[in-house]
This record gives C-alpha cells, structure tokens and sequence, in this order.
C-alpha cells in the first residue's frame, strides 16, 4: 500500500576535502529515515551534489547551476568543514560559503559544523587561514557546532534532523501535525550538565561535567499528566543511568522538570526517549532522539 509522506529535502554541503564526512551525513540521514519515515510519515532526501547535478551549459557559472538545482531548493542544509574553505567563487569566499549563506537568507535550515580533528600534516595553510576566518564571521549571526570523529558527527546530525523534521511536522502536515487537531502537550527531552574545574594529580586543571540532567520541557498548551520517559540507545552503547525514577506526576505548560542521570564508559552516543503521558485521561506518546555527547 502507497505511503503519503512529507518529503524535505537535505543539501550536504562541504568542500572537496570531506568525502569521508559527506558519507556520514548522508548515513545519518538514511539512519533517521529507517528509524522514522514509516511511524512520522516524513522521508528525508539527501541531495549530493556530485551525485545528482544535471549537467547544464548555458545558465551561469558552475557554482550558479549547482545553487539552482541544490542550494536555493532545499529544506535542510548540513554543511561541513575540515581544513579547507573551498574555491572562491565571484559572490563568495567559496562555493560552499555560497550555498550556506543563499539557504540562510531565503530562511531554509541551516546547520554549520567544523572538524576538531587534527588537522592533516599536508594541510594548506592559506585555505587554513581563510576557514578560521570564515568559521568566526559564521559564529556571529548564529550557533555552529563542531565534531572530533565520525560518530560524533553523525550523532549531532541526527540531533539536527530530529529538530527540522519535528519542526516540519508541526508545520508542514507531518505526523505530529495531524495527531494535533486541538492544543495539547509537547514534550521534548535534552541532556545537561554544568562544567567544574577538576585538578588531577599533575596539577593541571581539566573540566569536568557535573549535575547531569535530562530536561523535559512541555512546550504545549495543555498539561502532562502522568509522565512516564524510556530511554533505549541507537547503535551499540546502552542507556545512561538514571539516578532515581523517570516519572512525573504533571508538567504544565511551558515549564520543565529535571531528571538527575550520570554517563558513563560505554554509552551511547544517541538514544531514543519515549515520553508517555496522559491529558484529560487520554493517553499520548511521542519519541525523540537524543545526543548524549
């Protein structure tokens, strides 16, 4: 039987030194959508440009067909950078930098991360420069993230994809649109810790994370009663441990309870949070995924 589903689109977009890390992008996108599409009713279409461009003659300069078919299409851009910028083109500091910055101003989601790898021994140090540049010009009109490997990567992929897809289901016609004729309750799960500086037994100061938290926020209009969380991991790991029961009696709207967790070796990078709770007697669930990074 035929599945009607919201489909967005996801530009990868990154410069010729992160093939590796467009592989991931497009592994969590396919990830999200083995978990998701068939319960959410929204299938998530990665679009590579070295992969899907139509050649064209005639209509610009590469950089211009590549933003007509790709960049000024899609709804959801991941972009990514390692040690390079990219070529220049006549707009922009970079083809790359081109398609970040002609999605945000049309208003399409936008999500700008940088390696924290080491940088490679044959690095070019002028393109070095000029993504170091770029990267605090981008930082000024908004959060970038950054990732130390692939897992880590693909983990805050999946995290970004949770929230346009949840986005997109409220506005869009999705899963959560259609389950919410009438104002209801909507919960959302986030993990949180505080910093502590910590001495170790060579004198230097390292931080350490403490009052680790899993944040339940009802960002609905009515109540939740009866809250019930359950957390399962994604991939290999198992689950952080929760120090004391994942239940509340009632989360009222636009307000927030606290669940005191610890991590330790051996869990996830990502999990799922199943939240279970009841308005009027009527019982609701929604799941989310979660970084636990």
């Amino acid at each position: 039987m035929a599945i009607q589903t919201l489909t967005l689109s996801v530009l990868i977009a990154s410069p010729g030194d992160t093939a590796p890390d467009r592989d991931v992008v497009e592994d969590a996108i396919r990830s999200w959508n083995s978990d998701h599409t068939m319960r959410r009713k929204i299938h998530l279409l990665p679009l590579r440009w070295e992969l899907g461009a139509v050649p064209l003659v005639g209509q610009g300069d590469a950089q211009e067909v590549i933003n007509a078919q790709f960049a000024d299409e899609a709804d959801i851009v991941i972009a990514v950078f390692n040690s390079r910028l990219g070529q220049a083109t006549k707009r922009a500091v970079s083809g790359t930098a081109e398609e970040i910055l002609r999605a945000r101003d049309r208003g399409a989601a936008v999500h700008v991360f940088f390696s924290d790898a080491p940088i490679p021994r044959d690095h070019d140090p002028e393109q070095l420069a000029a993504l170091n540049l770029f990267r605090k010009e981008v930082q000024e009109h908004g959060l970038t993230g950054s990732y130390a490997s692939a897992d880590d990567l693909k983990a805050k992929v999946r995290t970004c994809l949770e929230h346009d897809a949840y986005k997109a289901g409220n506005l869009g016609g999705g899963e959560v649109d259609r389950s919410r004729s009438r104002p209801g309750a909507v919960l959302r799960s986030s993990y949180t810790w505080e910093n502590e500086p910590k001495q170790d037994s060579r004198g230097r100061v390292k931080m350490r994370r403490t009052r680790q938290r899993l944040l339940v926020e009802n960002l609905g209009e009515v109540a939740a009663e009866n809250v019930e969380l359950e957390m399962s991991p994604v991939g290999e790991g198992n689950n952080p441990t929760a120090l004391g029961e994942l239940t509340a009696l009632r989360i009222p709207p636009k307000s927030s309870v606290n669940f005191p967790i610890a991590l330790h070796m051996g869990v996830a990078r990502q999990g799922t949070i199943v939240h279970r709770w009841t308005e009027a007697g009527t019982p609701f669930s929604e799941e989310q995924t979660i970084s636990w990074t």
